[in-house]
């Protein structure tokens, strides 16, 4: 199986996971001089709003799947060939959800050589209990920056613990161009970050061609090499393509993640 991004494949009408296509970490991280022991712990959770399956007796049903791996993982998921190879269960029976759940994971798991996948499916008459959210901590977007400015990050002396978030990320995607666009959200303690150069440095990153991981890496890095944090959290909140949306989360080992439980609101 090639990457199918950016070529025109059909659907199948039964499940097969050799679609599923494995792109290796190793050469981005490579580009970031990132080597091993990482300095962050991560997840990768992917939300899929179009999985449908039919039941024993034909009928059909549908969910949203939250699918989860960490970021030690030697792999990660090209997304269209998920969105392949989730279509592939629109006309395959199974006896419960808790099956389509092990079918997928079962699969990522082989293909991502990663047996810490996990995969919860909500199932339609479950969909009263979810909720929109809001990112954590105080917006940036509103502050006024100077377009001439040096786009770099920059953090004063002074030490804070804080929490803020951006809603202006946009990224391309490595193969087509095409814009990702999605939110970050950003906790630490160390010295203070300056909230213009932050939006400035965000700018700076919308013709920048990552797959979304990479980018929330880039990001982590950068901020780690500024504020000398004791404590650093990133999550990168993208937009859905496809009908996926994929939320990378990179920390420091020993920071407490901000618990987000839901969707933002254009996810």
């Amino acid at each position: 199986m090639t990457n199918p991004l950016g070529k025109t494949v059909p659907y199948g009408d039964s499940v097969d996971e050799s679609i599923l296509f494995p792109i290796e970490r190793g050469p981005s991280r490579t580009r970031l001089n990132l080597r091993d022991p990482l300095p962050f712990e991560g997840l990768d959770r992917w939300t899929a709003f179009e999985v449908s399956w039919l039941d024993s007796s034909g009928i059909p049903h549908v969910g949203i799947a939250t699918i989860s791996y960490p970021a030690r993982s030697t792999f990660l998921v090209e997304s269209k060939s998920l969105k392949l190879f989730l279509g592939g269960f629109n006309f395959t029976k199974f006896p419960s959800p808790a099956a389509v759940e092990e079918a997928i994971a079962g699969a990522l798991r082989k293909r991502l050589e990663c047996p810490e996948v996990e995969v919860s499916i909500v199932t339609s008459d479950r969909w009263d209990e979810l909720s929109l959210v809001g990112a954590p901590g105080l917006c940036v977007d509103r502050i006024q920056i100077d377009s001439a400015q040096d786009f770099r990050l920059h953090a004063g002396d002074e030490e804070v613990e804080e929490t803020i978030h951006s809603h202006l990320l946009r990224s391309l995607c490595p193969v087509t161009a095409q814009p990702d666009w999605g939110s970050v959200a950003i906790h630490y303690r160390g010295k203070k970050l300056s909230h213009a150069s932050l939006v400035g440095y965000l700018l700076s990153h919308r013709s920048h061609q990552g797959y979304h991981e990479e980018c929330c890496e880039l990001i982590f890095m950068d901020l780690l090499n500024v504020l000398n944090p004791s404590k650093l959290w990133v999550g990168c909140l993208y937009t859905r393509r496809g009908g996926i949306d994929i939320n990378p989360e990179r920390w420091l080992p020993g920071t407490e993640r901000p618990t987000i439980v839901g969707r933002l609101a254009r996810q």
